[in-house]
């Protein structure tokens, strides 16, 4: 397996940067311009999908302290909001987003010029559309009770039409690239694209239209859940890392070798780690143990990535140079969010733990670390290097870059550091066998509101920029290889 970036160069030197390195124009490779169309579109998507997301969020997080807030309309009830604020953030945002990342990814690492790229984009039509009618019945009080399975069901099938149209070309890339290297950025990629279709279908046929009978229908419940954050939105985040810190630093990964070892653990594992959610449940105790063996064993792959990202980065000024790099400054944040989030989903996969906060914010906290700090951190960090070079235009402001950055990295540090610690609290008082009035803490919902609002903050700097660069276009192209 070859190193990531045969052509890595030295970047960000000075302070981040809201347009590229360089003079003149950016100009489009040919590789670039001819996947540029669904790319993005995905990305377009994704932004739509992320503003109502962050108005949502702010909405449902003002209802934690005001509940009568928009009290007199059916349709903004805090349970119908609070799941189509997920699925909007998971379905729409985040996984566009990587579904226009991880094509873009292979077009370049391929070196693979596409043909016919309106099939992927008819897929991301198809997605949106699906997604749209999905929450419009849960708005109608149409859902399941299951976390990210709460559309109805029928959306199932466009989704999976949706999948395997815009996830055709990144392999077709990858079976017709000129060079027998493979990188690891590219098993990543390939396994995630894998496990979502199948991990989606089988929870779907298990859970919702061949229902299973008792605890095994919480059983599949989790295990979907850990397959789709860690081995959709984790994996295709950490194929993106593996591309752009050696891109942007210029140098070669420590302990490059190890990173095919990581991949299988990680993927090896994480399809275990399902019954160590369901701890204290009715499945039997050697489920139960299975899945704490699981994660634990999770410190492997973490443990090798550690080595990778973070032994790069310790070398030749590199934290240095990557908080100066824009989009390395959203990749080291995010690599550290999901060392933190790993490690807890290790820790606090012992029983004695688990039980402390297992129906606290706590495990909120959790989530968030992984699929914001970690994931759309790293979206971020890859849009600004990725859009300047499908539109041949600058980012229009340097500002609303270092507003993003900074309305975002404070927002998500205070809603995880405030679920874990009033989690942790409130999980001490239950166990103590206090009253539950006397375990709320108000301020906890008082920091969630705050940080909502940075958030949308944050999200409104990135969209202005965003939108203002995928206006713009520009017809030079460099010459490219086509495979």
């Amino acid at each position: 397996m070859s190193q990531e970036n045969p052509n890595s160069r030295p970047q960000g030197q000075g302070r981040p940067q809201g347009r590229p390195a360089g003079t003149g124009s950016p100009r489009i490779s040919r590789v670039d311009a001819s996947v540029a169309g669904p790319v993005k579109f995905f990305f377009a998507s994704a932004l739509l999908w992320l503003l109502v997301s962050s108005v949502l969020a702010v909405i449902t997080a003002v209802k934690l302290h005001l509940p009568g807030f928009l009290n007199g309309c059916e349709f903004f009830t805090f349970g119908r909001l609070d799941a189509i604020q997920r699925n909007v953030f998971f379905y729409g945002w985040a996984s566009n987003a990587l579904i226009g990342l991880n094509l873009w990814l292979l077009a370049s690492l391929g070196r693979f010029e596409f043909r016919n790229a309106w099939i992927a984009t008819l897929g991301g039509l198809i997605w949106n559309l699906a997604l749209t009618v999905g929450l419009a019945f849960v708005l109608l009080d149409s859902q399941n009770p299951f976390e990210l399975l709460e559309l109805p069901r029928g959306v199932a099938p466009a989704f999976f039409v949706a999948f395997l149209l815009a996830a055709l070309w990144p392999a077709v890339a990858f079976a017709r690239r000129p060079t027998s290297h493979v990188f690891v950025s590219q098993w990543y990629i390939l396994g995630a694209s894998f496990v979502l279709p199948v991990v989606y279908l089988l929870a779907q046929l298990m859970v919702l239209w061949c229902p299973t009978n008792g605890v095994l229908q919480a059983l599949v419940h989790g295990w979907f859940l850990q397959n789709f954050l860690y081995l959709w939105l984790g994996a295709s985040a950490l194929a993106a890392v593996y591309y752009f810190l050696p891109k942007e630093l210029g140098t070669t990964l420590t302990g490059y070798y190890l990173s095919t070892v990581g991949f299988w653990t990680l993927f090896l594992f994480v399809g275990w780690i399902g019954p160590a959610t369901l701890l204290g449940s009715p499945l039997p105790l050697w489920i139960q143990s299975t899945g704490i063996v699981a994660a634990v064993l999770l410190l492997i792959p973490l443990t090798i990535t550690s080595i990778n990202f973070f032994g790069t980065l310790s070398r030749d000024s590199g934290w240095s140079r990557a908080w100066n790099n824009t989009t390395l400054r959203f990749v080291a944040f995010g690599l550290v969010a999901y060392t933190l989030a790993t490690l807890l989903q290790v820790v606090f996969a012992a029983r004695s733990l688990n039980a402390l906060v297992r129906f606290t914010a706590f495990t909120a906290g959790q989530q968030q670390l992984l699929t914001y700090a970690f994931v759309s951190m790293v979206i971020f960090g890859a849009a600004y290097f990725i859009l300047p070079r499908l539109t041949g235009a600058f980012w229009p402001s340097a500002k609303l870059v270092h507003l993003h950055f900074w309305s975002c990295a404070l927002a998500v540090v205070g809603s995880v550091a405030g679920s874990l610690v009033f989690g942790w609290t409130q999980g001490a008082a239950l166990a103590a066998a206090k009253p539950f009035a006397d375990t709320a803490h108000p301020q906890a919902a008082l920091l969630g509101s705050a940080c909502a609002v940075l958030f949308l903050i944050g999200h409104l700097a990135f969209a202005v920029n965003a939108f203002g660069m995928l206006t713009s276009c520009s017809s030079s192209t460099d010459e490219g290889r086509q495979a």
